[in-house]
């Protein structure tokens, strides 16, 4: 539940907490969940009928969709078979229609037949309602965490220079503590969800720039035209 994980990153990052206050605190905890979502996405299972109007053949969207989160990941068909009958992905896709969005479906598949969607939908966190496996609680809380960190180590970045002349300066209360606390937290997130924080490589654009000519000069290319 919601008061759990509060407490958690309390025992986490106190210091932090006692800092920021307790709106901060949770603004963390509701990043923590929804980047959460991202890498353990909460996976449901509806039963929907398969209709022809308006065209074309489709599923609606079931009841909890979220327009911005939500994806659609396989739909069964006919249900109940062992091992179980997946309509291939190629023929299916999510579309936008005037009448709002649907998962457009191959015309094989008989109107009022029932299809079996797997889909996915935003974690809850709440005081009555918890979505997140308490094996997971410890990996929201050390996001959380890092996030509050991070937000410390912002704030007092601006306090280096005024430190440097100083005799006498309090490392722990510093940028770069706070700074490594929250690279420590975030890498323990990642440690007990098992994710390789480097499978997302960023695009890179390789540039090969000319080298210099024997002499130390820049070379000079000259491009015939083809005529």
């Amino acid at each position: 539940m919601l008061q759990d994980l509060r407490d958690l990153v309390g025992d986490l990052v106190r210091d932090v907490v006692d800092r920021l206050g307790e709106a901060a605190r949770d603004r963390a905890i509701q990043l923590a969940v929804i980047q959460y979502g991202k890498d353990r996405p909460r996976t449901v299972v509806s039963d929907l009928a398969v209709v022809a109007t308006p065209a074309p053949r489709h599923l609606e969207l079931p009841e909890g969709w979220d327009a911005t989160s939500s994806d659609a990941l396989a739909i069964e068909h006919p249900i109940g078979h062992v091992p179980p009958s997946y309509v291939p992905r190629h023929l299916w896709s999510t579309l936008e229609t005037p009448a709002g969005r649907v998962i457009g479906l191959p015309r094989s598949i008989p109107v009022a037949d029932e299809c079996r969607l797997t889909w996915t939908r935003p974690h809850v966190l709440g005081a009555d309602a918890d979505t997140i496996p308490v094996a997971d609680r410890e990996a929201v809380g050390q996001y959380a965490a890092a996030v509050l960190l991070d937000q410390v180590a912002a704030l007092t970045s601006g306090d280096q220079s005024s430190m440097i002349m100083a005799d006498a300066v309090d490392h722990k209360d510093s940028a770069p503590n706070y700074a490594e606390r929250a690279r420590t937290a975030r890498r323990r997130y990642h440690d007990l969800l098992g994710i390789d924080p480097k499978r997302i490589q960023p695009a890179s654009v390789t540039v090969s720039p000319p080298l210099a000519s024997t002499t130390g000069q820049d070379r000079l290319l000259h491009w015939r035209r083809r005529r």
